[in-house]
């Protein structure tokens, strides 16, 4: 059998007070080192949260952060209170299945920490010995130090307000375009100013270091500036530059050790170094703010080049960005500041022409997915012919094509392909075929026009798919779809088949990981600070190399299965897997006298008893009584729509209300119906909303018939094993235990 399959699913090993999963080995730093602060409450080893960004995993000193800004290795030495053990519970939602023995105290140890220390703000102290558990090793950390930094001096803040024409403030995008514009006029107006001194931080606010901007006060009056807007039109800006509170002194910096320390009595609290940490990132930030491409906090991503290092092809017209993530936290040790790294993942639309990205989302429509079932995933994009035969008028199910395709490209930004500058528009719904979608053409005596002669008599341009829609703006303008590109732009909302895509490019090993985070601290336009003249202005210098730390791999713990059969760390070929040899598990729990197996799948009614007897086998070397099964029914989920199948089972269920558990084999999963099969089974089974309270054990059909991939006549035990892994907890067992010493 399969030895890391154990751990999988529901099917863990439980501890004799409640179930929990055998942990693998933990790698623990040492205490005596530096320990990464922050006084904000975003992580130090992952990138921010974002909407749909994947971080790579990191190895740090500290995995959690409360909001007072402090992080630490271990916790508070307090003892924990003596409780009761728990009796385990039955697994799954069924409300039938009470526990054998009601718990004498019905609350469960979650921390070891009293009341008051919960609710204090205080740090946990360290414990004054290291730990000597476990092999001693060395791990690097995604910290850079910062070996300078500037701990004298004033910055002044200036409040920085953008708008256009229409008195509105401008997108954030596009913030960075119009600041620029305006520290090259300011500049070249006052030379003295050394503008690497000058930072912004991508919203309103502009740090300056040492120097106060002359001319500017607090009621400076604004300035009209000519900047490119949205539509790629020269207009006019109105940026108010103001002065704005009380310069910031460096100086307090210098006090960090006796701040930190909350013995100590000092006027100053970690929260007055907030505001000296977050100026200097975004002194670190500036540089790289200029090159990005779009900036989220402190996440930063730039164009890519499709198929090549960088982006990745999601499908429906998406790709993943790899970027990254930089912050500057505190530490109370050798280095006081240390400048976190990491990489960062977003999804964006791919750039490209508007007919790929047509092709790209029809394969899922409706029609998309009967013309080409069975080959979906063979196949990337539809040809071009059947996309103008599903967005044709004659078409029976045309207003389905159409409205599933307006879901998808609703708000869409694309740049038009025939203007001399081109302009990004944003698509507000779809408009008739160009070759019907008539409008006023308002320059030639308000005549009405049909896009398609618009483009031959205006442009000279010949439409070659005129029977497509047109994509229709804002104030009635209209597009051909084939004279437009899609613009790349961050996307939150993505498919379940998408985010595993995701998962798989984002997890890389620690040896691509620590290569991928020093190119980026070595190309310029990202964080080599060697070659940055505002981290030179700034008097800051960061470490080239990564922090190492050391730490510990802790033991595996002992996994008790019964009296004769333990698992320990001398018996393993790897720390941390283990094969379950056959033996009993800790505590079997039997089959129910009553219990019922339904079929969904392909697989006749013979096979199902091959089935049951095969796993009635596995569950006597498991210490397990299976019973045949008293109820069976079969369902054929081909010619059955779904809810018609949860309609009989729910009056099945309530006619055999005496049966609390059903092995229920799922149909295949290329069928329509499989997608809802298992969601819509376990609502109707367990959730307490119909009152049925049965348990139940999903299995695919593959999981059911006999073969493996080396001998088609062979029973998979391997698959078997897990699956009563998983039944053995749901039926109120428990397949192993930890010893605790």
């Amino acid at each position: 059998m399969s030895s890391p399959q154990l751990p999988k699913g529901r099917g863990r090993a439980r501890s004799t007070t409640h179930s929990t999963a055998p942990p693998p080995p933990s790698i623990t730093p040492s205490t005596d080192i530096s320990t990464p602060l922050t006084v904000d409450n975003s992580s130090i080893s992952d990138s921010p949260a974002t909407d749909e960004s994947v971080p790579s995993p990191t190895i740090t000193t500290d995995q959690s952060r409360p909001e007072t800004g402090y992080s630490s290795i271990s916790t508070s030495s307090q003892p924990a209170p003596v409780t009761t053990p728990v009796v385990s519970t039955a697994r799954g939602r069924a409300d039938r299945l009470k526990r054998n023995v009601a718990p004498a105290d019905p609350h469960w140890t979650v921390s070891d920490l009293t009341a008051a220390q919960f609710k204090s703000n205080k740090r946990p102290v360290k414990p004054d010995e290291l730990g000597i558990i476990g092999q001693q090793i060395q791990v690097i950390a995604n910290y850079f130090p910062i070996r300078q930094y500037p701990n004298r001096g004033l910055v002044y803040q200036y409040h920085i307000q953008i708008r256009d024409w229409k008195n509105l403030e401008i997108h954030r995008d596009r913030r960075r375009l119009v600041y620029k514009l305006w520290l090259k006029l300011y500049c070249g107006n006052h030379t003295q100013i050394d503008p690497y001194k000058i930072v912004f931080d991508n919203q309103s606010t502009i740090f300056v270091y040492n120097q106060p901007l002359p001319d500017i006060n607090e009621n400076t009056t604004g300035q009209e500036i000519k900047a490119p807007n949205r539509s790629n039109r020269l207009v006019s800006h109105k940026v108010i530059v103001r002065r704005a509170g009380e310069p910031i002194d460096l100086a307090l910096i210098q006090n960090f050790d006796e701040i930190i320390h909350t013995e100590n009595r000092s006027n100053d609290t970690p929260q007055d170094l907030v505001p000296i940490k977050q100026i200097l990132s975004i002194a670190l930030h500036e540089n790289c703010s200029s090159h990005a491409t779009a900036i989220y906090d402190r996440s930063f991503f730039a164009a890519t080049t499709a198929e090549q290092h960088g982006e990745w092809d999601l499908g429906l017209g998406k790709a993943l960005w790899r970027g990254f993530y930089s912050c500057l936290v505190f530490s109370k040790g050798a280095h006081q500041l240390l400048m976190n790294l990491d990489m960062n993942h977003g999804v964006f639309m791919k750039k490209q022409p508007f007919l790929e990205f047509l092709c790209e989302v029809m394969l899922h429509s409706p029609c998309g997915k009967r013309r080409y079932a069975g080959r979906q995933r063979n196949v990337h994009k539809v040809n071009g012919d059947d996309v103008l035969e599903f967005l044709d008028v004659s078409n029976p199910t045309y207003h389905i094509e159409m409205n599933f395709l307006l879901k998808h490209c609703k708000n869409l930004r694309v740049r038009s392909q025939d203007a001399s500058k081109p302009i990004v528009y944003t698509i507000f719904k779809l408009g008739k075929s160009a070759s019907t979608q008539e409008f006023v053409w308002k320059s030639i005596k308000n005549k009405t026009i049909t896009v398609e002669n618009y483009y031959k008599e205006h442009y000279g341009v010949v439409l070659k798919y005129p029977s497509l829609p047109t994509l229709e703006m804002r104030k009635e303008s209209y597009l051909p779809m084939e004279l437009v590109d899609v613009e790349p732009a961050r996307v939150k909302k993505i498919t379940d088949e998408q985010r595993a895509l995701m998962c798989k490019h984002s997890s890389v090993s620690p040896q691509v990981y620590i290569k991928s985070i020093k190119e980026i601290r070595n190309n310029p336009e990202k964080q080599c600070f060697e070659e940055d003249p505002f981290v030179a202005a700034w008097n800051m210098n960061v470490s080239t190399d990564m922090l190492t730390l050391p730490a510990r791999v802790l033991p595996m713990p002992e996994i008790v299965y019964t009296d004769q059969y333990h698992v320990t760390s001398d018996t393993v070929r790897d720390v941390g897997t283990w094969q379950m040899k056959p033996t009993r598990f800790h505590t079997p729990a039997n089959f129910p006298a009553v219990w019922g197996m339904i079929n969904l799948s392909l697989i006749n009614e013979h096979a199902c008893e091959d089935f049951y007897n095969e796993l009635s086998n596995i569950a006597g070397q498991r210490g397990m009584q299976c019973c045949a099964p008293v109820i069976y029914e079969e369902y054929d989920s081909r010619n059955r729509r779904t809810d018609e199948i949860i309609g009989v089972l729910n009056l099945f269920l309530k006619r055999n209300n005496n049966c609390k558990f059903f092995v229920v084999i799922l149909p295949v999963k290329t069928t329509k119906q499989s997608k809802d099969a298992y969601q819509n089974l376990k609502k109707l089974c367990e959730l307490d909303e119909l009152d049925h309270g049965a348990v139940t054990q999903m299995i695919q059909h593959t999981n059911a018939v006999i073969g493996t991939k080396q001998n088609k006549n062979l029973w998979d035990y391997a698959k078997l094993n897990n699956i009563l892994l998983k039944i053995n907890t749901k039926l109120n067992g428990i397949n192993a235990a930890l010893k605790v010493q």
